[in-house]
């Protein structure tokens, strides 16, 4: 069959328009609709139904909007996400929002775990054109490829003015917003490209202080995490400040922060105190009003965190909260796969209600604890009593001392403990009949994350085994570099080919086990590293996927680590790890050239890990 771009160019005339609109012809709503139904991602097959008619994302949707000179509006987000669950009902089942979106637009819906490159240039857009961003990201892209205009969560009104505003500016001056456009690309070209110099001994000298400082003006040393609103846990600035007091190097302040910050991580509701799990963010700064998604790649994180800083510490109690994180995704992130695993627990439960399987009702907590002998002194260690904290009843916390809930009941405090345990297994069984959604992606990165978790505990009989499953796993998707797979269970046709960050955490993972485990350098970690070098980096620096999903996407000479680790950190200290074994990996190093932007100095605990790294003597 000959392409029909090809097809057009050997026609003439009328007849190779005519042609051209016809390949260019937008689908139908039912065949949008039932696109969506067929698609390997939950989030995309739960907006479905939706009146707007979304699109999945591929590069040829450009053509289509320079065709029918309309914009795109992408929206990305992810299936365990509450404000996504919320923006779909109030603004995409809107009749009047689809009738904007349908009219003006093109409207675009990403999983942003299967798009992560496109869905990383938007939020990298979005802050530095509004200095805020995250999921639901809503960015209109002009058919140029330049995206213009972008906003996050916005109620239904809101939402409705920002379209309205995009749809009157192009009607009354198109190429005043096309400049516009053209702007911004230009200040996002420069922001992540600005201040790029070779790393002089005087420069890397000044780093360590700068990431410091950044890390102590944002340190709460109340409450823990870094901010004073909604906090997130940010496991790469923990992990970097863990690895400099493990090497001697951490500032004087690190181990009081570290200390409070992982005891009200575990105890003040960021985390599932009955199942293990962690979610994913608070709202507020003490902790103790989570949003309910749960995803692998905090998992994954928070129990390397804590298993690495028990050891450091000497705090039983932190290896045990890493190992109930681990036991959580074997029990409930486990897929019919053996070393698979899913990529979220949905924040909404199947009535519809956010965070409605981890909160209790009193009566749901006396029918739980019917048989326990002590009911109240697991209603007092949880704190399930008094006012609600949520509409939908109580989140279990761990609100004491052992000691003093022991006294308080006149009980010893070994039996209080044996008695709060049975209590707690007692309402997680309860619990589990009430099920939650999954999102059932077997992530290729995520799971090279979860490795490395699992090297922590390479020497522990009852985790050890999941862990060499799982490395048995990723090392036979590894073993053809040339055609990973964003999601282990399909090629790359069908999910997508895997992105540099999948690279990197795939070759971390498999080095970490083989460190664990005893077995030495791992040989396939150096050929999937020489992959990496040969698909995703130029001289520019690298790339996020081998071909750009837009015009006018900025290769990085490193990426920031936010939420989850940087590949190009990751790969760079790997290739150094490695070069002893490749002749070309070491010829890489060599020839690389290490030249930070600003940003390395403006936002240095993005880029701690490469800190740590480039002035690590």
């Amino acid at each position: 069959m000959i392409p029909p771009r090809r097809l057009v160019s050997r026609l003439g005339g009328g007849l190779a328009a005519v042609v051209l609109a016809l390949t260019l012809a937008m689908p139908s709503a039912a065949e949008t609709r039932a696109a969506l139904e067929q698609s390997i991602s939950p989030y995309l097959r739960l907006h479905a139904g939706d009146p707007v008619h979304w699109r999945e994302w591929s590069p040829e949707l450009l053509e289509e909007a320079r065709h029918a000179n309309r914009p795109l509006l992408i929206s990305s987000g992810y299936y365990a996400c509450h404000w996504c669950h919320v923006m779909q009902e109030e603004s995409f089942q809107d009749e009047g929002i689809a009738e904007r979106l349908n009219r003006d637009f093109i409207p675009v819906k990403i999983d942003r775990e299967l798009h992560t490159a496109l869905d990383h240039y938007l939020i990298e857009f979005l802050r530095a054109t509004r200095g805020i961003a995250g999921w639901p990201l809503n960015v209109v892209v002009l058919p140029t490829g330049d995206a213009v205009a972008g906003v996050v969560y916005a109620p239904r009104d809101d939402f409705a003015r920002f379209l309205d505003g995009i749809s009157e500016q192009r009607r009354r001056d198109g190429e005043a917003l096309a400049a516009l456009a053209r702007a911004a690309r230009l200040e996002l070209t420069e922001r992540l490209r600005t201040g790029e110099e070779p790393l002089s001994a005087t420069r890397a000298a000044r780093l360590p202080q700068a990431l410091w400082t950044a890390m102590e003006r944002e340190a709460d040393f109340l409450a823990g995490g870094f901010g004073d609103q909604s906090k997130f846990p940010r496991a790469p600035e923990l992990q970097a400040l863990l690895q400099a007091r493990e090497e001697g190097r951490a500032p004087p302040w690190a181990g009081e922060f570290l200390e409070v910050t992982l005891d009200e991580m575990a105890r003040a509701g960021l985390r599932d105190v009955l199942g293990g799990g962690f979610f994913r963010y608070s709202e507020t700064p003490d902790w103790g009003r989570p949003h309910f998604e749960i995803m692998l790649e905090d998992q994954a994180q928070l129990a390397r965190v804590y298993l690495r800083a028990a050891r450091e510490f000497e705090r039983d109690d932190w290896a045990a909260v890493g190992r109930d994180a681990l036991e959580f995704v074997l029990r409930d992130m486990a897929l019919d796969t053996p070393g698979a695993y899913a990529s979220a627990l949905s924040a909404i439960d199947e009535a519809g209600r956010e965070g409605g399987a981890y909160l209790w009702t009193q009566e749901q907590v006396e029918a739980a604890l019917a048989g326990h002998p002590e009911p109240g002194l697991v209603r007092a260690w949880f704190g399930l009593e008094g006012a609600l904290q949520f509409d939908y009843g109580y989140l279990p916390l761990e609100t004491g001392r052992l000691d003093a809930i022991a006294e308080r009941f006149d009980l010893e405090p070994e039996a209080a403990s044996a008695l709060i345990e049975a209590g707690r297994r007692a309402l997680r069984a309860d619990r589990e009949a009430r099920g939650l959604p999954r999102d059932e992606k077997p992530l290729t990165g995520m799971h090279g994350l979860l490795l490395s978790a699992f090297a922590e505990v390479a020497d522990d009989p009852e985790l050890a085994p999941a862990g060499a499953a799982l490395a048995a796993r990723l090392q036979a998707a590894a073993d053809d570099p040339e055609a990973l797979s964003l999601m282990l269970d399909l090629p790359p046709e069908v999910a997508g080919a895997a992105g540099l960050s999948d690279y990197a955490y795939l070759a971390q993972g498999l080095h970490d086990w083989s460190v664990a485990t005893g077995d030495g350098p791992d040989a396939t970690v150096a050929v999937l590293l020489e992959a990496a070098w040969s698909r995703f980096r130029d001289a520019d620096g690298w790339q996020a996927l081998e071909e750009r999903p837009l015009p006018g996407m900025v290769a990085q000479r490193f990426q920031p680590a936010v939420h989850r680790p940087s590949p190009t950190t990751r790969i760079l200290a790997l290739t150094q790890a490695y070069a002893d074994q490749s002749a070309a990996l070491a010829e890489r190093l060599e020839a690389s050239d290490l030249r930070p932007g600003q940003a390395v100095e403006t936002t240095p605990q993005e880029h701690a890990g490469l800190i740590l790294l480039v002035t690590g003597g």
